[in-house]
């Protein structure tokens, strides 16, 4: 105890303060706590000293540090992104710099007529490609018409002249002993020169830079890359920063159309075969193409096919000449005024063009009696146009007997189609080896069909479009009403090339192309070609052939060459056969007063007024349908009578007397 109080003694008289208390309290912690652990207890003690003498709030005070230490946080890291994209974005403009080129300009234009404009935007490579460039090239206007009387195309498709006439004959030469003298029309016919509008390369340049500032608003980094120029429209191509999403720019389409001041724009992404996305963005000046245009070019006059499908030229200004053989059926559909029928024209004309009589025949069916009447009297006819619904159903019986017929002649001499049967060598005196004509099948509008006569034309159209190809028989069916009811199901299965002019609604388009887009269309023959060997749509701008041009074209035909109708065919067609209708129940006539009356058919609706059961009424009603006052079952819906008030009096008057 001495010992230790002597220590304290010695402690105490240390100048360090605190006297013998402080020597207790500094051996006692020194040994337990050390320095460091004292410091931090004064510390404390200080702070809790604090709070008491100068009574403060702990939690105000910990809320406070708190905050303070998250605004800190925060500017702190939006201070170091700033920096971050500042850098990126130095880094992206030198990479920029040091890859740009001058602008590429591929026109028939000389020079800018603003040059501020091209220095502003000589930093991206941009080469615009205008469809009407070389067209000036190609301009060899008819100075004298009595000397294009005699133009045909010729099998090798190579120019010959003839008193400096140039000649177009038929592709191909087929051996028939009594071949019908054929002279194609002449190209002076038709309207050589095309109304191209050049479009404004100031505007082209300034909607480039417009597509790329829209895109860059909404986040998007993409650049324009060429452009080219079409009759309706011009095609913008974008090519977009990697990793950016395609449904992205797709729904940006209102948005660009608002910008660019335009109407309904259409993007295409991405193009097929390039890296890049499409943005289809109508002309303020329109052209429009003619068909001697498009004959007189070098795609149709090289064409080896003898069944052409001439319809137009792309965004790009390339002639779009297809095959009917390649198809080998189409459907054809679009609003009333869409250019359905000028496109008909137009396929037709070019088969007259390329076709001879003998290797090419074809069945008009037009149930509207106005659009194709024209064409009766011209020798590539098999038969007169047809008109009566009941008897375009007939006409499509026969084609299918007719296909029948040709699979048993192609067996018997062991060829697979009708070009392998055609291309066999006979002898002069073989009297018994015919050659077989192509046969193209045009329906105008399919809905009055399908009306009239629906399970009939339905299972014709089938049976034709499954097996029709190898025989030579070939379909083109046009509606402007693509609902359900008239494209079924089995019809767009079995064929699978279509084509889709203006349409009101997405559904339609659905409804004929399986995708959307011909919503979008302008009308006045823009289109959608979506044939079987394609992997989307082809924007294309369909030929114009004027009613005057069709009918003088059919008149120099008809002056040159006599037709000559198979008759076989025509009075099998004309003589209807006849429908056994079972008439022997009393009750059929007042059935028909009473539907006719009524104007309602229905098998519940005759049990109900005649009170009878459900078999008798179901007889009665088939019995109408056969005798064709109502017309095919529609589900759940009633039938439609399709009687006249006189053929009913013709009926009834018979009857009652």
């Amino acid at each position: 105890i001495k010992n230790i109080t002597n220590h304290y003694k010695n402690i105490a008289l240390i100048d360090v303060g605190g006297g013998i208390t402080g020597a207790f309290l500094s051996f006692v912690f020194m040994d337990l706590f050390g320095k460091l652990g004292l410091r931090i207890i004064e510390i404390i003690g200080i702070i809790v000293c604090s709070f008491v003498l100068l009574d403060l709030d702990g939690k105000k005070l910990m809320r406070s540090i708190y905050t303070s230490s998250s605004e800190l946080y925060s500017s702190s890291k939006d201070k170091y992104n700033e920096f971050k994209e500042k850098r990126e974005f130095e880094k992206q403009l030198k990479a920029s710099e040091e890859e740009s080129e001058q602008i590429i300009i591929n026109n028939s234009f000389d020079e800018f007529p603003n040059e501020e404009i091209e220095k502003n935007y000589s930093e991206q490579e941009l080469v615009i490609i205008d469809y009407d460039k070389n067209s000036d090239s190609n301009e060899e206007l008819v100075e004298n018409k009595s000397e294009v009387e005699n133009e045909t195309i010729i099998e090798s498709n190579e120019v010959t002249k003839n008193d400096d006439v140039e000649e177009i004959k038929p592709v191909i030469k087929k051996k028939v002993e009594k071949r019908i003298e054929y002279k194609t029309p002449p190209l002076s016919l038709l309207n050589l020169s095309s109304s191209a509008k050049r479009n404004d390369r100031d505007q082209i340049i300034k909607n480039s830079q417009t597509i790329e500032e829209t895109m860059a608003n909404f986040g998007i980094n993409a650049k324009v890359t060429q452009v080219n120029t079409g009759p309706t429209i011009t095609c913008y191509e974008l090519v977009p920063d990697s990793g950016v999403k395609l449904s992205k720019i797709v729904n940006l389409a209102d948005n660009l159309a608002f910008s660019l001041a335009s109407q309904d724009i259409r993007i295409e992404a991405p193009i097929p075969g390039k890296m890049a996305v499409g943005i289809e963005v109508p002309n303020k000046a329109k052209s429009s193409v003619t068909l001697g245009e498009m004959i007189k070019s070098e795609t149709f006059k090289t064409a080896t096919t003898d069944l052409p499908l001439m319809l137009g030229k792309d965004v790009s200004g390339q002639e779009i000449i297809s095959s009917i053989d390649d198809m080998p059926h189409l459907l054809i559909a679009g609003a009333t005024g869409s250019g359905k029928s000028v496109c008909i024209n137009s396929i037709i004309l070019s088969l007259l063009y390329k076709s001879s009589p003998d290797d090419v025949k074809l069945i008009l069916i037009d149930p509207k009696i106005v659009e194709l009447s024209v064409y009766n009297g011209i020798p590539h006819l098999l038969i007169p146009v047809v008109t009566n619904p009941k008897k375009a159903a007939s006409a499509l019986n026969w084609a299918v007997e007719e296909m029948e017929r040709r699979y048993k002649v192609f067996a018997r001499n062991s060829v697979r189609d009708i070009t392998a049967y055609n291309s066999i060598e006979v002898s002069e005196d073989d009297e018994d080896h015919e050659k077989l004509p192509k046969i193209v099948i045009i329906i105008d509008e399919l809905s009055d069909l399908m009306m009239v006569a629906a399970n009939e034309v339905e299972e014709y159209i089938a049976r034709l479009a499954q097996m029709s190809r190898a025989a030579g028989i070939y379909l083109i069916i046009a509606t402007q009403r693509p609902s359900v009811d008239v494209i079924t199901g089995t019809i767009k299965a079995n064929i699978p090339s279509r084509i889709s002019f203006a349409v009101s609604s997405q559904i339609d388009s659905r409804t004929i192309l399986d995708i959307a887009g011909a919503e979008k269309l302008l009308g006045k023959g823009d289109m959608l070609f979506y044939p079987s060997f394609y992997s989307k749509p082809k924007r294309i701008q369909g030929t114009f052939v004027t009613d005057k041009e069709v009918e003088k074209v059919v008149e120099h035909i008809k002056k040159n060459t006599m037709t000559q109708y198979n008759e076989s065919v025509v009075e099998e067609i004309n003589t209807t056969k006849e429908i056994k209708v079972d008439t022997s129940d009393p009750l059929l006539f007042e059935a028909i007063k009473i539907i006719f009356t009524d104007q309602q058919a229905s098998i519940s609706y005759l049990q109900r007024r005649l009170r009878i059961g459900y078999s008798r009424a179901a007889r009665l009603i088939d019995s109408m349908e056969d005798m064709g006052v109502v017309g095919p079952s529609e589900g759940a819906k009633p039938r439609n009578i399709l009687i006249t008030e006189q053929e009913y009096l013709n009926i009834i008057g018979g009857t009652d007397e």
